[in-house]
């Protein structure tokens, strides 16, 4: 009986959490999953940006580009040369393949993400301060951004047919 009681409290309190992530659906025709204290904010044109809005971390910014379909490959071989051995390929867990890489623009670190979705390219960028880059925090937050890259899904754009 001692049992019963307590499933049925683990199982209360599991009801009652709220969710850790939320659904953020692109007007460019894709979506990722956000950290639910991530927030958008105003960027270039054709570009989503995010950052955690209890305490900053560094920008993520996704930004996708139309290409051609059947060039996948060829753009992705193409690119993976032209950092001359810097980047390396990776899959996102939704199966999109890309390449990897980052690099210090004076006081920031950044890290890239190119991915070849079907008819887009998307590229991610997440910067951060130059001083984090090797703090315990930034790689819990690089875990975090890895996860949103792994989780773009496409989807129809709400509104804008061109990207």
């Amino acid at each position: 009986m001692k049992s019963t009681y307590f499933y049925i409290f683990i199982l209360f309190m599991n009801c009652n959490k709220k969710p850790d992530n939320y659904i953020f659906n692109s007007n460019f025709g894709y979506s990722i999953l956000l950290p639910e204290n991530w927030s958008e904010y105003e960027d270039e044109e054709n570009t989503n940006a995010f950052f955690d809005s209890k305490e900053w971390t560094g920008n993520l910014r996704i930004t996708p580009i139309k290409i051609d379909a059947n060039k996948n490959a060829e753009l992705l071989k193409s690119e993976m040369e032209s950092f001359n051995g810097k980047a390396e390929p990776f899959k996102t867990k939704t199966g999109f393949e890309g390449l990897k890489y980052s690099e210090k623009s004076n006081k920031d670190f950044i890290y890239y993400w190119y991915i070849i979705a079907q008819n887009k390219m998307f590229i991610c960028s997440f910067t951060i301060d130059l001083d984090k880059k090797e703090t315990p925090e930034n790689q819990k937050e690089l875990i975090k951004v890895t996860e949103i890259i792994n989780s773009i899904e496409l989807k129809a754009p709400a509104h804008n047919s061109s990207l």
